[in-house]
């Protein structure tokens, strides 16, 4: 059995929210269970650029960043500052890493969070949508993952 990560980054309001799931994939390559690793927000307000590195670094602790398969970043409707600095951090670790980076916008998150009970975090919802799509063989270029703003 292989494990690997997946890593969310939901930065487009006030409060910073990361989560990491665990794949672990059987050796018939088949079956694959994914699991919530851990999950965790900071409630960061306009400090959310300054700290945004210092809480990555500490959320993702001893993980090695070569096991992470894919990250998914929350694209907007939010912040215009914190969505791109989560967007670029997203895309730079996408790019350094080879791994896809599958954008979601926030309307997408919601809504999945709402469909079970009690609601997931939006860490957790993005991570279960960018799982389907990786599931699914949708492999997206972190070139993909764009900003969302309001019109």
């Amino acid at each position: 059995m292989t494990t690997s990560f997946a890593l969310a980054l939901h930065t487009t309001t006030t409060k910073l929210e990361l989560a990491i799931a665990e794949i672990n994939q059987n050796s018939d390559r088949n079956s694959q269970i994914y699991t919530i690793h851990k999950q965790q927000s900071w409630e960061l307000g306009r400090e959310l650029s300054v700290q945004l590195h210092g809480c990555l670094n500490m959320f993702v602790g001893d993980i090695p960043w070569s096991d992470f398969a894919f990250l998914a970043i929350a694209t907007g409707i939010g912040s215009f500052t914190g969505t791109r600095i989560g967007i670029v951090v997203a895309r730079t670790l996408g790019e350094q890493l080879n791994i896809p980076v599958y954008g979601i916008n926030c309307e997408e998150i919601i809504a999945r969070s709402q469909q079970f009970q009690p609601n997931l975090s939006l860490g957790e919802s993005l991570l279960a949508i960018a799982y389907d799509q990786w599931q699914d063989g949708i492999y997206p270029s972190w070139q993909n993952a764009l900003p969302l703003y309001e019109a």
